[in-house]
């Protein structure tokens, strides 16, 4: 009978901590959708600053909370905070099931353009051409982004070109070229940087690409002239 007695007592303890575990789960989901509402009255008054806080205490409490990340990075974007937006809106478009995933992808991808437009401003090329890629990963087909792509890369050539970093400077405008490969100022960019690190054979051969396909490009045929000796 001891025995027994002591069975029943565990099998009792057992199912008290699988209830409180229930319990604890379900407040905690409570909780979420909670902080979640607060959030959505504060966005629907348009007081996003007032919202983001609840947002985001909605999916430290549920990390599932897939609206939650959406609305913390919709409040970001309507505040122009592109890169605080990114983070939260790619969980969200994780997260998205399939009857909303095309909004959670749209908003991803504007708050992909916003942030590399900000960075662009402030002569960030590296992080704008990180964000541009992931965008071109998610819409391939997307000529903005490819377009601002090139003009960031041909920019970050150029602002390495100036630092000396001649070898990185190569790689941003050759990656620009495959993007766009009869982009003349990608290729002037291409064969200044082979010129300053010494590789003149490639700068003429890139310059001779450029008057092949312009030949009134006046800073290439000053370039091929400067190559040449003026031949």
């Amino acid at each position: 009978m001891h025995l027994w007695s002591r069975d029943i007592k565990k099998l009792i303890v057992l199912a008290g901590l699988s209830f409180s575990l229930v319990s604890c789960a379900g407040l905690l989901f409570t909780d979420a959708a909670s902080q979640f509402e607060k959030g959505i009255a504060f966005f629907n008054q348009g007081n996003y600053e007032e919202a983001i806080p609840h947002f985001r205490k909605a999916t430290e409490l549920d990390p599932n909370f897939g609206k939650a990340y959406l609305y913390l990075g919709r409040s970001y974007l309507n505040l122009r905070k592109w890169v605080d937006a990114v983070p939260p809106l790619r969980t969200a478009f994780r997260l998205a099931p399939e009857e909303t995933r095309k909004e959670a992808f749209n908003i991803l991808i504007d708050a992909l353009l916003g942030a590399a437009a900000a960075k662009f401003k402030t002569g960030n090329f590296f992080d704008s051409i990180q964000y541009l890629k992931e965008g071109l990963s998610l819409q391939p087909e997307s000529t903005q982004i490819k377009d601002d792509l090139i003009k960031n890369l041909k920019g970050y050539g150029g602002q390495l070109v100036s630092k000396g970093n001649y070898r990185d400077a190569i790689s941003a405008f050759s990656e620009a070229i495959e993007l766009s490969p009869g982009n003349t100022d990608a290729l002037l960019g291409l064969a200044q940087a082979f010129l300053k690190s010494g590789d003149l054979r490639s700068s003429l051969q890139t310059v001779q690409k450029i008057i092949a396909i312009d030949s009134d490009n006046k800073a290439a045929n000053s370039l091929f002239k400067e190559l040449t000796g003026g031949r």
